[in-house]
């Protein structure tokens, strides 16, 4: 097919034959598709904005899945690779299927979460940064590892013990920064522990604090990917006690980097932090309970 770039529109086209090819019906030709009309992209600059901009955003998301200390029961290294294998794979369907296998031999969603779903989105990670994977395979792979949790939700639901306490929690990321995996995890453990929910990401700091001015929160959890964003993150905490309409909120701080420099909690005034997905609404719990006193 003639690309559009190289269709011909020169000057010193035969007039006799054009006037004779106008004369003639014409059927009507569908347009070009729109993407063939943007400017072209230089290879080299799409390359360079993958390497510097996108791809570091899916890596750090990977790293901020939270990882239990010790779980009881863990998948072998073999399954891991094996259902990372499914999830990238030519079939939607069959890393699925073999979540329902695992849960069929008696393993808990809770299990799934922890020893299976964020074993592998780490597992990814190392595939990135090692080149046996492409930008496109993390993508797909991470996607299909969002849709797994969330058709796992109500499963997971159904399991949690139901709770009378109705606190409320906004679980986010420092405004402007990708929303994680791990966070997404972290949020069906405080769903399933009976809280009521608020995720972010949010666009920006405004956003963030017309939020917590507005609406009650007990408690307003960060997960912290890097030390790019530590003085904005700081500036959130400020005014988020400034200006909550709980004036007596609870902050906590999770994520990897909090997990490299446990320090960092009390230099940006928050209360706590938590790096166990499956304890983490219990300690949120217990930080409000600390704060009545």
């Amino acid at each position: 097919m003639t690309d559009v770039n190289e269709q011909s529109f020169s000057a010193g086209i035969n007039t006799d034959s054009a006037v004779a090819q106008a004369a003639r019906p014409q059927r009507s030709q569908p347009p070009e598709p729109i993407w063939r009309f943007r400017p072209t992209l230089q290879p080299i600059s799409v390359v360079r904005t993958l390497r510097t901009r996108i791809i570091p955003k899916i890596v750090l998301a990977l790293r901020s899945t939270p990882k239990a200390p010790e779980p009881a029961k863990q998948e072998s290294p073999n399954a891991i690779v094996q259902f990372a294998a499914l999830v990238l794979g030519d079939r939607d369907a069959a890393a699925f299927a073999f979540v329902q296998e695992v849960m069929a031999q008696g393993t808990s969603v809770e299990s799934v979460f922890i020893d299976l779903l964020a074993p592998t989105a780490r597992h990814f990670g190392e595939l990135w940064e090692s080149d046996a994977t492409d930008f496109a395979s993390v993508t797909l792979g991470v996607g299909r590892l969002q849709l797994i949790m969330h058709q796992l939700g109500e499963a997971f639901l159904e399991q949690g013990i139901p709770s009378d306490h109705g606190e409320s929690a906004l679980l986010t990321t420092i405004p402007g920064e990708q929303h994680s995996f791990g966070l997404s995890m972290v949020a069906e453990f405080f769903r399933c522990a009976g809280w009521n929910l608020c995720t972010g990401p949010f666009s920006s700091h405004q956003e963030l604090i017309s939020l917590v001015h507005n609406h009650w929160f007990d408690v307003v959890g960060f997960s912290v990917s890097s030390d790019r964003r530590l003085e904005e993150l700081t500036q959130d905490i400020h005014d988020i006690r400034r200006n909550s309409r709980n004036k007596n909120v609870g902050i906590m701080l999770g994520g990897p980097m909090m997990a490299r420099d446990p320090g960092l909690v009390a230099s940006m005034g928050a209360d706590m932090m938590s790096l166990d997905a499956t304890t983490a609404p219990q300690q949120a719990r217990d930080l409000i309970e600390n704060k009545k006193k």
